[in-house]
């Protein structure tokens, strides 16, 4: 199974922070057998695309990586940015 999830609507800088918070998890995935995860920013959007071996490794993922997003935006929200 593989898709991507795209974020729209934030500004360069932005999806670019984003996308290095998660490119670390993306690099070192708890699960490497689950499947694999690639992040890429652009103008105004984040791209999450995922490759999982079944239902049930793609529906972890988006999970994690959703949370993960959430997680980093109200961080940066917190301070100011």
């Amino acid at each position: 199974m593989s898709g991507c999830i795209r974020l729209r609507g934030l500004s360069e800088k932005l999806a670019k922070a984003l996308a290095r918070s998660l490119e670390t998890e993306a690099r070192n995935p708890p699960d490497p057998g689950r499947g694999r995860v690639v992040v890429r920013a652009g103008p105004s959007v984040l791209e999450i695309c995922l490759e999982a071996r079944d239902l049930s490794s793609a529906r972890t993922l988006v999970n994690a990586y959703l949370s993960l997003a959430a997680a980093a935006l109200e961080a940066v929200e917190a301070v100011g940015g």
